[in-house]
């Protein structure tokens, strides 16, 4: 469904702005380093960000090299993303390192440089920077913590001199935001989030600001209170095993990498997560759909990986707050 829905807009979207864009550079765009200018409409671009490919694919670029984040998927694509990959073409070179690698940067011979979700301070920006420009996170937000609306429309701007196509995006996601919360209202203001299970023990939350967090809000679920009064700066919410009682909200996502390592049958088994109306009541959704990739589109908050959770969670989490513990709370399985 979110592929043939993709498709069409990357097809609309290639032609909204192409007759202008040779008229549009050369353009400036403002970041967290100051600004850069770029000259002309950019042909080589490289990402060196852990998603930044995802943005490129949906607003209909090729680019010529990326970044692996994880998960070991040709040209670093999850699944969500490979049908946008293959319809601009692109077959990217694959960087495999930790951090950049500025001999590799410049091997691809870019004209322009991603660089938004890494860990990028100002002096490696500056290297960068004397190999092409290089765009980096949006002014006015703090490193990792751009929303995605903001991390498109930068990129839309670097690479098209206007943001024509990531305004079309984003409106397209504002509407079917606007649709899953007309069709799921007993989501509204229910408290839920995201938990995830430590190998040390424990469990970790991540604020009403994180990424992730964000989502689900969209979706009309409602961040617990009791849990943002003990957000750290760096938005992590920390919650020792003997403080369960913190995590009992109306609903709990519990995303899970790999289903064969037993979180969940950890978490089930302890005996203050059974006294909980959290259990009691079934409000837990195991965000497992068999290959990791629910898991996986969580953590990337991409233009595609949110529309790939869009089509598949909406009806898991309403299923999920109905506190009738008989009704079955599943993720579909990811094809």
């Amino acid at each position: 469904m979110f592929t043939r829905r993709l498709l069409i807009a990357l097809a609309l979207a290639a032609g909204l702005s192409a007759p202008a864009a040779a008229q549009s550079f050369p353009v400036t765009v403002e970041h967290v380093y100051g600004s850069t200018t770029i000259p002309a409409a950019p042909k080589r671009v490289v990402s060196v960000g852990m998603h930044e490919q995802d943005f490129l694919y949906a607003l209909g670029i090729a680019p010529v090299g990326v970044k692996e984040w994880w998960g070991d998927h040709p040209y670093a694509t999850w699944p969500w993303a490979e049908a946008a990959r293959r319809a601009v073409g692109a077959e990217p070179e694959v960087m495999d390192t930790d951090g950049v690698n500025l001999e590799w940067v410049l091997a691809q011979d870019p004209d322009l440089i991603i660089a938004i979700y890494v860990t990028m301070d100002e002096a490696r920006y500056a290297e960068l920077s004397k190999i092409a420009p290089t765009i980096v996170t949006p002014a006015g937000y703090q490193p990792w913590g751009a929303p995605w609306q903001a991390e498109l429309a930068i990129i839309d701007q670097a690479t098209s001199g206007n943001t024509e196509k990531s305004d079309a995006i984003v409106a397209d996601f504002d509407a079917r935001y606007a649709a899953a919360r007309a069709e799921f209202p007993q989501l509204a203001g229910k408290t839920g989030t995201n938990i995830y299970v430590r190998e040390e023990g424990g469990f970790t939350v991540w604020s009403q600001d994180d990424l992730a967090s964000k989502f689900l809000i969209d979706l009309g679920l409602a961040f617990p209170p009791e849990l943002q009064a003990l957000a750290q700066e760096d938005n992590r919410i920390d919650i020792s095993e003997e403080n369960m009682r913190l995590l009992d909200m109306d609903v709990a996502i519990w995303p899970i990498e790999d289903a064969a390592n037993g979180e969940q049958a950890k978490v089930e088994a302890m005996p203050l997560y059974q006294n909980l109306d959290l259990a009691r009541e079934g409000r837990s959704l195991w965000l497992d759909d068999g290959k990791g990739l629910a898991y996986a589109a969580m953590s990337w908050q991409t233009p595609l990986s949110l529309g790939y959770l869009l089509d598949i969670l909406p009806p898991a989490l309403a299923a999920a707050v109905d506190g009738d513990v008989a009704t079955e709370v599943v993720v579909p399985q990811a094809e």
